[in-house]
């Protein structure tokens, strides 16, 4: 038994060494950078020691909008992102025909270049010298009135960020969940429904529990 821990940990070693060298390392010599006040990457030289470098970051306008942008975009993508996930995977699974097809019709943009997602999405949202791009030909056709989604206002630039990254992080996520309900034992299926219309025998067992 001894011997077959030992083997398992030796193929984890280059594991653990790429880790260590391209992960570990950097961060921790990033961390210990960031303490180094005047450092100087060319010379390896700086003045002092201190927090001066988390002062200026906190007190720095360009920073504190970047940290409200990730913010926002974290907290509408990832909910969004992962519950039309879950939605498409609950779909893809009681679908029996064609499954493999419809899987990879939604794998799709996760495999496409992202220069060229970024090309589709300059064409629905950006204003150019000759069309004001498709979402804003569909607006106008409404009634509506042409917004600068690029170089507008900032909800507009907010909210195609947000698609763009719901866009691209989805499929991976359809991937990873509908793997994970294709693992399911089907009998936790069966029981499920038909639990559904008697629902009074769950009721009787919870004083049991």
């Amino acid at each position: 038994m001894e011997k077959k821990n030992l083997k398992g940990w030796l193929y984890l070693i280059p594991a653990f060494l790429f880790l260590g060298v391209f992960m570990i390392y950097p961060l921790i010599d990033v961390f210990i950078y960031s303490f180094e006040e005047g450092y100087n990457s060319a010379s390896q030289n700086f003045y002092g020691v201190g927090l001066y470098n988390y002062s200026y970051v906190l007190h720095d306008p360009y920073f504190l909008q970047a940290l409200k942008n990730t913010l926002i975009l974290v907290l509408i993508t990832v909910p969004v992102s992962t519950g039309l996930a879950l939605l498409i995977s609950v779909g893809l699974s009681s679908i029996k025909p064609l499954r493999e097809m419809f899987q990879t019709i939604y794998f799709l943009p996760y495999v496409t270049n992202t220069l060229a997602v970024g090309l589709v999405f300059m064409i629905l949202f950006k204003k150019t010298a000759y069309s004001d791009g498709l979402i804003n030909l569909l607006i106008n056709l409404f009634g509506g009135n042409s917004i600068d989604f690029i170089d507008g206002p900032y909800w507009a630039k907010m909210l195609v960020l947000c698609l763009y990254t719901v866009w691209v992080v989805m499929p991976f996520k359809i991937l990873i969940l509908t793997s994970a309900l294709a693992s399911v034992n089907p009998i936790y299926y069966n029981a499920a429904r038909w639990m559904a219309p008697h629902p009074s025998v769950f009721s009787d067992a919870l004083p049991c529990l």
